[in-house]
Order: structure tokens, then C-alpha cells, then sequence
């Protein structure tokens, strides 16, 4: 069988180169002044709930000025119901639009499904974490989980992430989460915008848990807070972009080092929020991010089951329903500085338009 040509070329580069309730001491009545936020102080300043609490697994006094949460066995995976001090402060009312974010630190998940991070809360069937996890893929990601009424659905991206100390956030949109990390707290980079729900939410908070596994490990979160979003996050252009990539896209041109390829199946890109696919007799799925602060726009994919680490540099630009693309193939290659490709020059060039029946 003809191997396809895009995937192939690609390919070929990257491998030769219902629950038990708690309310804490600290509790009080909902607190709806914002912005919300607790830093963890030798005490509470929010008015938190937890589900199913494990004392000798939490503390305040462990390390100053911290809330450690320590993981164990639990999942809440579908009709799971065992994960313990599920953390979470009521969403205020009338509250659609929102910023949360933490800071985790010392935390690098070892044991399948050990994750730590922000939740999202309506019960235990209903609910979208944003988590430092360690996955089936066998090595630790950024993953974006979420159930309605038990069905369980997920994006992954194995990022490269320092266990010293990383931030995250999602700005919330009605029913759309939008998912950032940050390793400082200032630069933030989004990795997956993702529907979820009727944009009715309950609960917010945090979690640190190892689901069907046993061991310990500690995760500090360094603070909580909960604010409205700013004018300028509301019209974040990743946003825009990310949710206007959404949709199929066939190429009407192709060309590798150069040359214009005209043989062999079709190359398609099929993207959902949080992920692209690049199809032709063979998939090659990857988590992405984009930066527009250069030109061209810079785009970076991240082939998922190929562990942490390998990624794909590119640039790109959206014209409607047109989409330019020019990778390096090469793992960890330099971005193209043009969306052109010279003979001999490695690239890999796409022009892409937009399936109209499947927008």
C-alpha cells in the first residue's frame, strides 16, 4: 500500500531525527463580591465546600502560605464516586463570564491519571477539569477532561511543563472554556478552547487527585482566585482564531521541497476545539498553539502518542475559508520565516479551503 505523502514525509522525519457532602469550617454564606481570591495563609478567605473531605490529605500548615492537597485513590470517571476533597466555591450569581486561575507548584505526576489543577463543577456525572495529568500516553500532559450525564470526552497535549512551579487559567464564555498556561504567570499561552454544557455552572475550584491509583504526591497551590475578565481577554484574537479553525479543510495545493505534489489520496485537516488531524491514507493528530504576535503567525503542533516532546514548527494564515500552512518537519526545527517552500529547503506547504457542508 502507497504510503500517503504528507503524513508519510512527516513521519518519516520525526523518528529518524451522588456524593458524601462537607462544608469546611471556614465556610460561610456565598460570597459574591470579585474579584474572589484566597491565598492560602495559614487559613481559608473564601468560603469553601469540599466534597468527600480527607483531612490527613489536606493541610494549610504543611508548607506556609500553600494549600497541599496530597493525591490519592479516587476517580469520579462516570459512575465512579470515590475521589476525595473535591474543593469548590459557589459561582456567584449571574456570573455567565469569568477568569480562574491558580498556581501549582512542585508537582509532576508519576502514576496514571495523578492529575492537580482547576475544576469545574456541577456534580459528580457533570463537571470540565483543566489539569497537569499524567494520561495512558504514559508520560505527563496538559489535559482538558470534562463529562455531561457520565459521558466522558477529553484533549491532551504533552507539553513540557516545569514541575517547579506552573500556572493555570480559563477564561469562561457563556458555555466556552478557554484553557491557558503559564510557567511565570504573565505570559500565557492557550491550548484548547472547548464547548462544554449550557454554560450553567454551579461550582468552581480546584482538585488534586490519582483516580484508579494508589500514591501519594503533594500539590501546592500557591493561591485561587476568581474575577470578571477584562475587555481585552473577552476579545482575545487566540480565541477568535482557534474557534474560527474549527471545521474541515482538503488541500487544494501541495509542496514539498519546492515541489508541487499532485499524486497521491487527498490531504485533509480536520479540526475540533483543542486538536487537528492532518488525514490522508494515515492520521497524524496533534494538539496545537498559535502566536500572533509574529509575522507570519507562528503555529506549533504537538503529535500526540509520540511522547513529550516532539513538535512540529510552522507558520500560517487565515483568509476565510482559506488556510495557508508551511511546516518544518523536522522535530524541534526552526518555524519557516515565509508560507513558501524553495527546493531542497525541507518544508512542507499546504493550501487549505474549507469544506462548506462541514463548517
Amino acid at each position: 500500500m502507497r504510503r500517503s505523502v504528507v503524513t508519510a514525509w512527516i513521519l518519516i522525519v520525526l523518528v529518524t531525527v451522588p456524593f458524601a457532602r462537607s462544608q469546611d469550617p471556614t465556610s460561610g454564606e456565598k460570597t459574591p463580591e470579585l474579584p474572589m481570591r484566597d491565598e492560602f495563609d495559614s487559613k481559608f478567605t473564601l468560603p469553601w465546600e469540599t466534597i468527600r473531605p480527607d483531612p490527613t490529605h489536606m493541610s494549610l500548615e504543611s508548607h506556609p502560605g500553600k494549600l497541599t492537597i496530597t493525591t490519592q485513590y479516587g476517580s469520579i470517571h462516570m459512575a465512579q464516586t470515590t475521589a476525595k476533597n473535591l474543593l469548590f466555591i459557589d459561582v456567584p450569581d449571574g456570573l455567565d463570564d469569568f477568569v480562574v486561575t491558580t498556581c501549582v507548584e512542585d508537582f509532576l505526576p508519576e502514576t496514571m491519571w495523578q492529575q492537580a489543577g482547576l475544576m469545574f463543577y456541577n456534580d459528580d456525572d457533570t463537571f470540565i477539569k483543566w489539569v497537569r495529568d499524567y494520561t495512558g500516553q504514559g508520560y505527563p500532559v496538559l489535559n482538558v477532561n470534562w463529562e455531561i450525564n457520565q459521558e466522558n470526552k477529553g484533549v491532551h497535549s504533552p507539553i513540557k511543563v516545569s514541575k517547579e512551579r506552573f500556572w493555570l487559567r480559563t477564561i469562561k464564555r457563556g458555555n466556552v472554556y478557554q484553557c491557558l498556561a503559564s510557567e511565570d504567570g504573565k505570559t500565557w499561552t492557550t491550548h484548547f478552547v472547548v464547548p462544554w454544557g449550557d454554560g450553567k455552572l454551579k461550582k468552581v475550584g480546584l482538585v488534586a487527585k490519582n483516580g484508579p491509583r494508589e500514591g501519594d504526591m503533594e500539590a501546592q497551590f500557591d493561591f485561587f482566585e476568581l474575577r470578571r475578565p477584562t475587555q481585552e481577554e473577552l476579545d482575545d484574537p487566540v480565541f477568535k482564531l482557534r474557534q474560527a479553525l474549527v471545521g474541515n479543510w482538503t488541500a487544494v495545493e501541495r509542496k514539498v521541497n519546492g515541489k508541487a505534489v499532485t499524486k497521491g489520496p487527498a490531504t485533509r485537516l480536520l479540526v475540533i476545539p483543542g486538536r487537528m488531524t492532518l488525514r490522508e491514507k494515515t492520521a497524524l493528530p496533534a494538539a496545537y498553539t498559535v502566536d500572533l504576535s509574529t509575522t507570519p503567525n507562528r503555529i506549533t503542533l504537538y503529535p500526540l502518542n509520540l511522547g513529550v516532546g516532539p513538535q512540529l514548527n510552522g507558520v500560517f494564515a487565515l483568509d476565510g475559508d482559506t488556510l495557508t500552512i508551511c511546516l518544518n518537519p523536522k522535530s524541534g526545527g526552526d518555524a519557516p520565516d515565509s508560507l513558501d517552500t524553495q527546493e531542497e529547503d525541507g518544508r512542507l506547504f499546504m493550501k487549505l479551503e474549507r469544506e462548506k457542508d462541514a463548517k
